[in-house]
């Protein structure tokens, strides 16, 4: 299956469905394909209206916070930053799945810190883990 299309992730955003919004949030997260992020982040405002008062739950952490950065994403996406300019902004990018992705490079892996550098842009960031019900990560550029 391939990835979602800005159409198919419109009509998750605005269904009014937690399940359907959390998906497609997750779905933005990993999305790499700059032209259907493009098309997307034209319709954020639409999302916001739409995804206004829904109750997305979560147990630990708010759902909500993954709906937040899929915005961010999006208009992120609208200009010509790198994306990796987000890392700082949200603890739960995991250094190797975004080496995994091709979107940076790990040029020192140890147990609870990683140093990576964006294959975009260059920047190097060091990145620290944490842990207590569920990991997260610090990232910040060197």
């Amino acid at each position: 299956m391939g990835a979602p299309t800005a159409d198919a992730l419109l009509a998750d955003f605005t269904s009014r469905d937690p399940m359907r919004i959390w998906s497609a949030a997750g779905a933005v997260r990993h999305l790499r394909d700059r032209d259907t992020l493009r098309a997307l982040a034209a319709h954020v405002e639409a999302i916001r209206v739409a995804t206004r008062g829904v109750d997305l739950g979560g147990a630990l952490r708010p759902n909500a916070t993954h709906l937040a950065l899929a915005l961010r994403v999006l208009e992120h996406a609208a200009g010509d930053g790198c994306r990796c300019a987000l890392f700082p902004t949200d603890d739960q990018f995991d250094p190797r799945r975004e080496a995994e992705s091709g979107q940076v490079r790990i040029l020192r892996d140890e147990e609870w810190a990683t140093d990576v550098e964006c294959t975009e842009c260059g920047t190097r960031y060091h990145v620290e883990e944490q842990h207590y019900h569920y990991p997260w990560w610090t990232w910040r550029p060197v």
